[in-house]
């Protein structure tokens, strides 16, 4: 990678600049969010919808997944007598629900 690229991302960084999981498809350089925009820090392209897809996609099978354990976990917990097991179950519960939140604020 150029001096000159990393320059560029360097600036983008300092600037306040999120770096993504996904490239451009101009210059395949990484993206950035900076000021509720996705854009690229090499080329200066603003990213397609598709590519904001991308990164979207994956984290709502994670999101329903999540879902899908929180009931599931549900479940077992209207089910379970024993007390140390009912416990385990809630924090099981409360780790899960922290982790979807964690993801809403993405």
């Amino acid at each position: 990678m150029g001096e000159e690229k990393l320059s560029k991302m360097t600036e983008m960084l300092l600037a306040g600049g999120k770096m993504l999981g996904v490239h451009c498809a101009t210059c395949m350089g990484p993206l950035f969010e900076y000021q509720g925009k996705i854009v690229c820090a090499v080329c200066g392209e603003k990213a397609k919808p598709a590519k904001a897809e991308v990164k979207a996609a994956p984290l709502k099978k994670v999101e329903e997944t999540l879902h899908a354990k929180i009931n599931s976990l549900a479940e077992q917990l209207a089910k379970e007598t024993d007390q140390a097991k009912t416990l385990e179950l809630l924090e099981s519960i409360k780790s899960t629900l922290e982790a979807l939140e964690k993801l809403k604020e993405r």
